[in-house]
């Protein structure tokens, strides 16, 4: 089984974790992704929790791994970056059947990388057409280049408009 595979089985953990351990350990570390962790991937390990498939020590232990291995990628998901950090944490007693399944949810509802940047690109697109910005005059596409915290931070801030609207929507206010 070549280490793709492998990295394909941990992400949706087709296999008792030690064995694909066992199978990840024959191959180098590489700090090229491989593949890209998705949405999916984390909600099906959630799923998998509230239906009582895996403890919440498999899903520590998951998140562990997947978060500290390069050869996986997030593909800028912020939301998707912070649930699994939130997961891996070895204090994250509070991972009840209840909580996994809203943050399943919450995950599959929160927009998508593709939908944040296309909604920052409006937002951004339109402050400079009115001036909010005031001398400030690069393109979105030059904030990406030029500035990625810039660009991260202003991805957020949009990715926090869409989720509280998302929120408005099916009235659950925070």
């Amino acid at each position: 089984m070549d280490r793709k595979s492998t990295l394909h089985e941990l992400l949706e953990l087709k296999k008792p974790l030690d064995e694909i351990l066992l199978t990840l350990d024959r191959f180098e570390r590489d700090s090229v992704p491989l593949l890209i962790l998705e949405r999916r991937h984390v909600a099906s390990i959630l799923r998998r929790y509230c239906d009582g498939d895996l403890n919440r020590h498999d899903v520590e232990r998951w998140a562990k791994l997947i978060v500290s291995r390069s050869d996986i990628d997030y593909n800028s998901d912020v939301a998707l970056r912070e649930l699994l950090l939130e997961l891996a944490l070895p204090a994250n007693s509070q991972l009840t059947r209840e909580r996994a399944g809203k943050s399943a949810v919450a995950l599959i509802e929160a927009p998508t990388a593709e939908a944040v940047e296309a909604a920052a690109r409006v937002l951004h697109h339109e402050a400079i057409r009115r001036g909010w910005w005031g001398k400030y005059k690069k393109s979105y596409d030059e904030l990406a280049a030029t500035d990625s915290i810039g660009k991260f931070e202003f991805d957020g801030l949009v990715e926090r408009m869409l989720i509280a609207a998302t929120q408005t929507k099916s009235g659950d206010n925070q």
